[in-house]
């Protein structure tokens, strides 16, 4: 994929999820931030896709990145992580291959259906698993800055 083909899809991404973020009525400031939170993830699971073997290190990692987006831009502007995390993922909802997984059990060819509808539910978990691992990673940050900034507090309640 060359840099102009990446370029059109990270900037047809950002326009989908903007979209997106329209029909779920967001507010106008954090619908430029999801498509922002989105074309970086979709950024790095063209990256990935391009340089792995694995179609699902790629959906994992660019869930990652959405959902540990997510995490920040609600930190930094206070909103719940899903106003970011739900339109953010729609570039990586593999959609396509749950219609060719139908479109091929329809038409009888069930081997065709089962090894698309394997890759398909593949790519779906490893989007499970980057938005876990990110939302963890997060609570257990902000537990860690929550009790650092009450030892502080007590350190200098204590001088």
């Amino acid at each position: 994929m060359s840099a102009l083909e990446i370029t059109i899809s990270v900037i047809a991404s950002f326009g989908a999820t903007v979209g997106s973020a329209i029909v779920f009525n967001t507010s106008k400031y954090d619908i430029v931030r999801a498509g922002i939170v989105a074309s970086l993830g979709w950024f790095v699971y063209l990256l990935i896709k391009n340089t792995s073997p694995s179609l699902a290190v790629a959906y994992f990692a660019g869930a990652f990145v959405v959902a540990l987006l997510s995490e920040v831009f609600a930190f930094i502007f206070k909103n719940p992580a899903t106003v970011y995390l739900l339109p953010g993922l729609f570039p990586l909802v593999p959609g396509g291959g749950m219609f060719q997984t139908m479109e091929a059990a329809v038409s009888g060819n069930m081997e065709n259906a089962l090894s698309i509808g394997f890759s398909t539910l593949t790519a779906a978990g490893a989007i499970a698993i980057g938005i876990a691992v990110a939302s963890s990673m997060a609570k257990i940050l902000n537990r860690i800055a929550k009790e650092r900034a009450i030892k502080q507090t007590e350190k200098f309640q204590n001088k």
